[in-house]
């Protein structure tokens, strides 16, 4: 316990000076000696300080919310344990935690395999990374306008020609205008959005899986943001009957669930390929083939945690509880002005004022998106303290 008692001294150590209210302009210098206690002090609590904006009632521009208490303590956990799983010999219970998790996120999203990553980004780059494995005779990946950035990223490092499909009304990829693409030029892979980031649309997950298979193509889900809408069974509808036939699905629980970061999973139904062949000497098992290296359990043991004290029945109620906000400040917005509103099922508003609202952007309470071709406002229900009542206050000088 001596690790542990040294970092609760230097918390000691930092609580004994008196912080003022002002925060510095300035940072102290790195150089051969130690900062001067009281200005690191002051240091540290700008930081704290700056990340205390995802604690108020009205931070909803983007899917940043603050951690809970669970997976803050989760996160402390993994950086006193720090082991490595290249070595999950020597780490046998971060290890059968590890797949615990993945086993539970695989029956969530009806897949067989899993491993964590960094983010979705890092998950959709590895699902084209095995798609293009396992079909190497084409290049072209479809996805949606409003697929997320990452997947534009994943295509460049892979060499990957990326065509992007228009959306219908509802930033949903047109299936027709699909269709009539594969039809033209075979794919590689199809990408389907559960949740965009600028709207929370859902893709016609069943229909693009249908088609990729009818194409013998790889169809990937991203569904970073909307996965976390399969804790909820009254939504089971979004990811339609044939989710079990996706080749790959990545979620970001560190998005929706409270989860610090970095903490993604990448889900699919056969084994990972081998990428080359690997000897690598100083480990006794050979590491996976995946993008990651060297791991513990910061991608993990919070959501371990969370899970273990609280139970899914109670994340469940947490979870529900910013969807029912976002929708008592749609119903709210609709009533009280003539706005053009648009609610997602996974928590995010947008819309049309008549007014230019970039103070709010600049406050973090509001953000600019574009969702069917127009530039609307939107905000993001996420974590339990963003308050409809709050934001609508913000809001009212406009109306």
């Amino acid at each position: 316990m001596t690790h542990l008692n040294d970092t609760l001294e230097i918390l000691g150590q930092l609580k004994q000076f008196k912080l003022s209210d002002e925060l510095p302009t300035s940072f102290i210098e790195l150089g051969e000696h130690s900062a001067n206690p009281e200005a690191l002090a002051t240091q540290v609590h700008t930081l704290i300080a700056e990340g205390q904006l995802h604690n108020q009632a009205t931070w909803a521009a983007h899917m940043t919310a603050a951690v809970s208490p669970q997976s803050l303590f989760g996160q402390i956990l993994s950086s006193l344990h720090n082991g490595n799983l290249l070595s999950p010999e020597l780490y046998p219970a971060l290890a059968a935690i590890e797949q615990q998790v993945i086993d539970w996120l695989c029956q969530l999203f009806k897949q067989q395999y899993g491993h964590f990553t960094a983010g979705s980004s890092y998950g959709n780059l590895e699902a084209l990374w095995q798609a293009k494995q396992a079909n190497p005779n084409t290049r072209i990946v479809y996805a949606s306008t409003a697929a997320h950035y990452s997947i534009n990223k994943a295509c460049q490092v892979l060499d990957l020609d990326l065509r992007s499909i228009a959306c219908d009304d509802n930033d949903q990829i047109d299936i027709s205008r699909l269709s009539a693409a594969c039809l033209s030029a075979t794919p590689l892979a199809i990408i389907a959005t559960a949740g965009t980031s600028a709207a929370g649309a859902f893709d016609p997950l069943d229909e693009c899986i249908l088609i990729a298979k009818q194409y013998q193509a790889w169809c990937h889900i991203d569904a970073a943001w909307g996965g976390s809408l399969r804790l909820l069974p009254e939504h089971d509808s979004l990811f339609g009957q044939l989710l079990a036939k996706a080749d790959s699905i990545c979620f970001d629980p560190h998005k929706a669930w409270a989860q610090p970061k970095p903490s993604g999973i990448l889900l699919y139904q056969r084994p990972m390929q081998p990428m080359i062949a690997m000897d690598v000497d100083y480990l006794q098992q050979s590491p996976s083939s995946n993008l990651s290296g060297s791991r513990g359990g910061e991608a993990f043991l919070p959501l371990w945690y969370t899970l273990a004290s609280l139970g899914t029945k109670t994340l469940q109620q947490l979870y529900r509880a910013p969807l029912e906000q976002a929708q008592q400040f749609a119903e709210q917005l609709s009533k009280k002005t003539t706005w053009p509103t648009h609610r997602s099922p996974s928590g995010i508003v947008c819309f049309e004022p008549h007014q230019d609202l970039a103070e709010l952007v600049c406050l973090g309470m509001l953000s600019q998106a574009k969702r069917a071709n127009r530039t609307v406002y939107r905000v993001v229900f996420t974590g339990t303290l963003v308050r409809a009542d709050a934001l609508l206050a913000q809001l009212r000088p406009y109306f």
